[in-house]
């Protein structure tokens, strides 16, 4: 039996505790990936759900802004300027609410044109009642001071709306409108 040193160290064959040695290297291999495969997948799944939130927050926001808009623009008219004010009225909105608003804007325009109204809304405050990515309700609340014929120093009136709205494309449209107690 020759002890030369060109022979292999560890032998397949050979001693118990080099084959251990070997054997606890690939657990330990395999083990460490698993764990940073593991990690990756937490770093993924997370990231996905924060992207979710943001974006699921991001709607939220823009449907309560859409919601202020439109309830601005339905309390701010001026029986001068009022093709632009009803059209700025119809352009925020879709569906049934659009569709009666247009039906209605003819005996609207009329009335507000001759009585020489003049209204000035301000949002006191909004609130989201519900949304997810498409859809919303929001209610809203608007002091505006309306100035008429019979009423030429003003009257404050306060306002008390619901609006559900409705996603399409990047736009927040007002599908119905009603006013609340």
């Amino acid at each position: 039996m020759s002890f030369d040193s060109a022979e292999s160290d560890v032998d397949p064959s050979g001693p118990p505790a080099a084959r251990r040695s070997q054997t606890g290297l690939v657990i330990g291999l395999v083990v460490g990936v698993l764990l940073l495969a593991l990690l990756a997948a937490a770093a993924l799944v997370g990231a996905l759900r924060l992207r979710d939130a943001t974006q699921r927050d991001d709607a939220r926001a823009a449907a309560l802004g859409a919601a202020r808009q439109e309830a601005l623009n339905l309390t701010s008219i001026d029986g001068q300027d009022i093709d632009a004010d009803l059209k700025r009225v119809l352009d925020g909105a879709t569906g049934g609410f659009a569709k009666d608003f247009a039906q209605r804007s003819k005996d609207l325009k009329t009335v507000l044109t001759e009585n020489a109204v003049v209204a000035e809304g301000r949002v006191i405050d909004a609130a989201l009642v519900r949304g997810d990515d498409s859809t919303a309700t929001v209610l809203v609340v608007v002091d505006s001071n309306v100035k008429n014929k019979a009423v030429p120093a003003g009257r404050a009136n306060t306002y008390r709306m619901q609006l559900d709205l409705e996603r399409h494309g990047s736009r927040w449209l007002t599908s119905a409108l009603q006013f609340v107690g």
